[in-house]
């Protein structure tokens, strides 16, 4: 389990920045593909939230805040959490008008609180020991009120493949991803990676099966970050609409996916 001792191993998200740089297809296709994917989640989110000052709401491993703007459009009430208190107290900058938001250091495991009827947890389950998963969505259903929504975004890999690695940035400019074992991985996130960030890529299959062990129902998905070579075509289509059109692709295609889950009603 990760602990208030924590300390994200990507300072200045200088690993993923590089990663970013060196795989997207195009300049600029990352940070559309998220903003694309955050404008549906929105939608989602429109139809079944209520006025946003009704609405108590937790971004579950928060960072420095990026995501905080974008929650605070539904909901005037929320508390951000992060293990790492660095990134907290970055996150803690954060002003947003006419939203009251507290910060707690706390890992997803330890939290109490709410219950909050709106839960985001992005790109957090990738960077945490393979077992604290189920026990990470366990805790987020207990402190979710009845019929609450979880945003879960994480990276994916394709169905039945998932997999490991040790990104890190060689040469000042080089991102190197080494494929490890599940073994290896928990290791480095215990302390035994260096200067790697451990990125574990989940089977969106496996995921899903957990959340409902926990008590979630899948409601809607979405996957971007497509950044697969898709030949000739590549130049006449729109990527993620594509991959999120079809389902043999959907299955095989694409970095990241976001997920909302419902929590059943008392």
């Amino acid at each position: 389990m990760l602990t208030e001792s924590y300390r994200y191993p990507d300072t200045g998200d200088h690993v993923t920045g590089t990663f970013i740089r060196r795989h997207e297809p195009y300049d600029g296709y990352w940070a559309a593909s998220e903003d694309r994917a955050l404008a549906k989640v929105a939608e989602q989110l429109t139809a079944v939230l209520g006025p946003r000052e009704r609405v108590k709401a937790l971004d579950a491993g928060c960072g420095e805040g990026r995501l905080l703007p974008w929650l605070a459009r539904f909901s005037a009430d929320v508390t951000a959490a992060d293990p790492d208190r660095d990134r907290l107290a970055k996150a803690s900058e954060t002003v947003i008008e006419d939203t009251e938001c507290s910060f707690t250091v706390s890992p997803i495991t330890g939290l109490d609180g709410g219950p909050y009827d709106l839960v985001m947890c992005s790109h957090v389950i990738q960077h945490v020991p393979t077992p604290d998963v189920a026990p990470i969505l366990r805790r987020l259903a207990g402190i979710t009120a009845p019929g609450g929504t979880l945003v879960l975004a994480y990276s994916r890999s394709p169905i039945g493949q998932g997999a490991f690695s040790l990104d890190s940035v060689e040469d000042g400019t080089e991102i190197r991803s080494r494929r490890v074992s599940r073994e290896v991985f928990d290791k480095a996130l215990r302390g035994g990676g260096g200067q790697a960030l451990p990125v574990r890529y989940l089977d969106p299959l496996e995921v899903a099966a957990e959340a409902t062990e926990a008590g979630w129902r899948t409601e809607w998905e979405w996957t971007y970050h497509v950044l697969d070579d898709l030949g000739p075509a590549d130049e006449h289509i729109d990527r993620d609409e594509l991959v999120n059109a079809s389902g043999p692709l959907r299955r095989h295609l694409g970095r990241d996916l976001v997920t909302l889950l419902r929590r059943a009603a008392a």
